[in-house]
């Protein structure tokens, strides 16, 4: 009897062979509560992985509020303090202004969402074990993915598309997913439940340019299990195809890789968030009294991301200080002008949010709108502007985020080594406590024990 692999709890049904089949049941289960006592490192490594996975999804949190607020705060810009766009139907889209924005009204008319392709693979029984090797001879496996279009049965890759991701053999589902998304090639993947097993799930970038072609050379058993050509064999099934947004604005057609349709694709200075198919008008005013709006808006989501910044820093990112110095950096900003602020009305409470006296906030703009309008916009030097400034450098190439998730996904893959290792260790030390006690339960007839009737550990009896 050998142990492939090490799984504490697990009993390996007995043997038809009487009393023999008996006996081994019995020393495997022997073996395995010793094993379950000298099994101490690799909770520990699942428990690290654990927290640099959740640390690694708060990074990617953090990254997307920034963003997210980093677009308000670019919307008010030079002149856009004065501007006002509203939709008809805020079902449909909802719009930001800038400096550019010119005041008028527009017919849109949103035909189709960007969306990205979707491909599900088919069900496996477990997401951690490893998947059997459909070509043992070499030592690991690559899957290509090719980017382009896509019309009926044929794929058209667009240039210089091609990406791979290197994939050992024996991989599990989970490491697959976890190759693939460190790989940062512009698909994100995931393990999902399906059925009564796992399947994993890969997602292109939105836009129709970005449909995907996936090959594997090395193991054949991965070609059939993730491969997939438009034109060819599919081991994933597609449950969404890629598209860009299609509207049309004032008659003319417009077309998107995402839902965010910035001007040069339609308005100047105006972006547009598409959320659902239909027909608005889209009204652009310029007034004075649009002041007190954009500073309320301005304010209630600094103050959002105040809070997300406070929930990520005791949450994911509890093992990371980032979410703590990024929200430090970003109250400095506001702190640096607190007295021309509280001459308008806005104070800063202890826990770092803004708080608005609405009435002192209009007297102000009505006594003198520029320099309310100055204060928050002012040629890169206004509150909004300097923010904006702040988070260009926080998400960046080279900025603190894109650094902590390149660390952090190193520690992933050393972790991961080191927890493999482990396993193939104990796999190795239970393989030979198994021989062990059956030769000397055959020998003997003493089962695990030694002279003194007391079971030994592993390093006694291994020696």
């Amino acid at each position: 009897m050998r142990v492939t692999t090490f799984t504490p709890g697990y009993t390996p049904p007995a043997s038809s062979s009487g009393s023999n089949g008996s006996a081994s049941v019995d020393i495997y289960n022997k073996v395995s509560q010793m094993m379950q006592s000298q099994n101490t490192i690799a909770p520990k490594l699942n428990a690290a992985i654990a927290t640099d996975q959740a640390t690694l999804s708060g990074l990617g949190k953090l990254s997307s509020l920034l963003s997210v607020f980093q677009g308000l705060a670019n919307s008010v810009s030079g002149a856009g303090m004065l501007a006002a766009a509203t939709s008809s139907d805020k079902t449909v889209l909802t719009a930001s202004t800038s400096s550019t924005s010119a005041a008028g009204s527009y017919e849109i008319n949103v035909k189709q969402l960007a969306q990205a392709q979707t491909l599900v693979s088919k069900s496996v029984s477990s997401a951690t074990t490893a998947l059997g090797a459909g070509n043992t001879k070499a030592a690991s496996s690559t899957i290509k993915f090719e980017f382009g279009t896509t019309n009926g049965n044929q794929f058209t890759p667009g240039r210089d598309s091609a990406k791979t991701v290197s994939i050992p053999n024996g991989a599990s589902l989970q490491d697959i997913a976890t190759a693939i998304n460190q790989a940062n090639i512009g698909a994100k993947a995931s393990v999902v439940q399906k059925g009564d097993g796992y399947a994993l799930v890969l997602n292109s970038p939105s836009g129709a340019a970005s449909s995907m072609r996936i090959g594997v050379d090395g193991d054949t058993a991965l070609q059939g299990l993730i491969g997939f050509d438009p034109a060819g064999t599919k081991g994933l099934t597609q449950t969404a195809a890629a598209q860009d947004a299609q509207l049309t604005v004032d008659g003319n057609t417009v077309s998107s890789a995402t839902n965010t349709v910035t001007g040069k694709d339609s308005l100047a200075g105006i972006t547009l968030n598409l959320t659902a198919t239909g027909r608005t008008t889209l009204t652009v005013q310029q007034n004075s009294s649009q002041i007190a709006n954009n500073v309320t808006t301005l304010v209630n989501n600094y103050n959002a991301l105040n809070s997300s910044l406070n929930n990520l820093k005791q949450g994911d990112l509890k093992s990371d200080g980032i979410a703590g110095n990024i929200k430090t950096q970003m109250n400095a900003i506001v702190s640096g002008v607190s007295g021309s602020l509280s001459a308008i009305g806005i104070t800063v409470a202890a826990n770092g949010d803004m708080q608005i006296d609405k009435t002192k906030l209009q007297n102000a703009i009505a006594s003198d709108p520029d320099t309310v309008s100055k204060l928050f916009t002012n040629s890169g030097n206004g509150i909004a502007d300097r923010w904006s400034k702040q988070i260009t450098g926080l998400n960046g190439a080279d900025g603190s985020i894109a650094k902590d998730k390149s660390k952090v996904n190193k520690d992933i893959a050393a972790l991961t080594t080191q927890k493999d290792t482990v396993t193939k260790a104990l796999t190795a030390q239970a393989n030979a406590l198994v021989d062990f006690y059956t030769k000397q339960s055959q020998q003997s007839g003493t089962g695990i024990t030694g002279q003194d009737g007391q079971p030994h550990s592993l390093f006694d009896m291994l020696g």
